[in-house]
């Protein structure tokens, strides 16, 4: 599915407008011969259709049963997604490695790619500022904040956290998960929060979930250290177009400043589109890295074959081959900063396409990583629609140029250093942030004070001890690589 080869449209996106959607035609079983043709409803017709296009393009399709064994109506739900859902949930425990295929709405499908959401534009994390034992005051810190959101527009900044929601204190219970859950991804469209920011000051605010487009980048800027010029970068997701609109901006202020480093912090992103990775990675490479192997896509065998007859029926799919000889991306390097090196930010939020350009990169430069361990997502997805919905069945791996692929267990850091929340972007007190400067600077992570490093080894296990409290929240959010959908 070689870009070059087809007209172009990861949480994967669609172009059509919300005005001008298409309803698709929905597949239909293979009827037994002989046998009367059976009317079925049109939910029925649904789950068939989730199921067929399932099996046709998932990476592991021989796992999934005959459509008698697994039939696909015995899923139900009070709605066609919640119908369509049970059968991807199905599917995916067939494989132990499928963390990932997902259904989603169309709407929503299409703010993977256009960066449209309608939210309160910010997300949080559990973290805690003690300094001995017990961790007792665990509060939910705001990571980041969209410039466009509600949020963004009442001047809320990361290093700010929540105190209380609708008069309701939170803190370190299930009792807050559950209101967090309710707040951000529940029914209701407004609520009053109480902030507290770093200095101790109180300031409420009562948001409400809008309309508005994120901003791929959150902040950029230009930092000495060490005699030396460094690129910060933080990039929070890959969206489509506008996101590759907003890095050439970045790496035209970079190039213009002339830097000699490059720090690019993915600490939160969760991936997005292969094209957009495509583009970061050719502003980073070298020059010497242009023509050569970037990745290749890896299908399943019917895929690469030819075999895909349901597929086929959709827009942009009916020319497209899969065979990997003509899915190998390589690299056009744009930048022209003549880099050696790169540092990547990164956690456990870190995944799929910002897992993608790390691996990508580490043949042809060197690659610093510092944080913590990435999700561990080599897999990604191609939407396709069906009604109202789009289904994300895993349906390809990637494979860089030194044949690298499996990287489920994630990538480990050169330097683990805590997510330092308390702080806002571009402070270079931040640990990680920290972590990258000194390296630059000293040539190495060895930092020679004592008790900071101390204070640091101590808030990475504070960090870890929190770590599942925060991932029952991010449950719900996308985390995944895609293929922007052909027009």
């Amino acid at each position: 599915m070689k870009k070059s080869l087809l007209v172009y449209l990861p949480l994967g996106v669609l172009l059509f407008s919300a005005c001008q959607k298409r309803v698709e035609q929905i597949a239909t079983p293979p009827q037994t011969p002989g046998q009367p043709v059976v009317t079925t409803s049109a939910l029925d017709k649904l789950r068939d259709s989730v199921y067929l296009f399932s099996k046709e393009v998932y990476l592991w399709e021989d796992l999934i049963p005959a459509y008698e064994q697994f039939n696909p109506r015995q899923y139900q739900g009070s709605t066609e997604l919640a119908a369509a859902s049970g059968i991807m949930n199905a599917i995916r425990k067939l494989q132990p490695l499928d963390r990932f295929s997902f259904v989603t709405s169309r709407d929503k499908s299409e703010g993977l790619q256009t960066g449209q959401n309608v939210d309160y534009g910010f997300f949080v994390k559990a973290a805690s500022i003690d300094v001995a034992e017990p961790i007792d005051s665990v509060h939910w810190y705001v990571t980041y904040v969209y410039d466009q959101s509600a949020t963004g527009r009442a001047g809320v900044q990361r290093g700010w956290y929540i105190n209380k929601i609708n008069g309701a204190p939170l803190g370190y219970d299930q009792a807050s998960i559950t209101t967090l859950n309710n707040t951000f991804f529940g029914a209701t469209t407004s609520a009053s929060f109480e902030f507290v920011k770093p200095d101790g000051t109180v300031t409420a605010a009562n948001l409400s979930k809008t309309s508005f487009i994120s901003n791929s980048i959150l902040y950029k800027s230009v930092i000495n250290a060490g005699g030396k010029k460094v690129g910060y970068l933080v990039f929070n997701q890959f969206f489509g177009e506008p996101s590759r609109t907003e890095l050439n901006e970045a790496f035209g202020m970079f190039k213009s400043a002339g830097i000699n480093d490059l720090i690019v912090d993915l600490r939160y992103n969760p991936g997005g589109s292969t094209e957009t990775q495509d583009a970061l990675a050719n502003h980073i490479a070298p020059a010497a890295a242009s023509n050569k192997v970037m990745y290749k896509y890896v299908f399943n065998k019917k895929m690469q074959s030819g075999n895909f007859p349901l597929l086929k029926t959709r827009a942009g799919f009916g020319n497209v081959s899969f065979a990997e000889s003509v899915n190998t991306e390589k690299f056009g390097v744009t930048g022209g900063l003549n880099l050696s090196r790169v540092f990547f930010i990164v956690t456990r939020s870190s995944a799929s396409a910002s897992e993608l350009i790390i691996n990508n990169l580490k043949p042809y430069m060197e690659v610093k990583l510092i944080g913590d361990t990435t999700y561990g997502k080599p897999v990604g997805f191609f939407p396709i629609d069906i009604n109202n919905l789009s289904i994300y069945p895993i349906s390809f791996k990637t494979v860089n140029s030194a044949g690298n692929a499996d990287y489920y267990n994630g990538f480990a850091p050169d330097k683990a250093a805590p997510d330092g929340v308390t702080k806002n972007w571009g402070d270079v007190k931040e640990p990680s942030l920290a972590s990258a400067i000194r390296y630059i600077t000293f040539g190495n992570f060895r930092s020679s004070n004592i008790q900071s490093s101390a204070i640091a080894e101590r808030q990475m296990r504070v960090q870890k001890q929190l770590e599942p409290l925060t991932q029952k929240l991010e449950e719900k959010k996308f985390s995944g690589m895609f293929i922007e959908q052909p027009k």
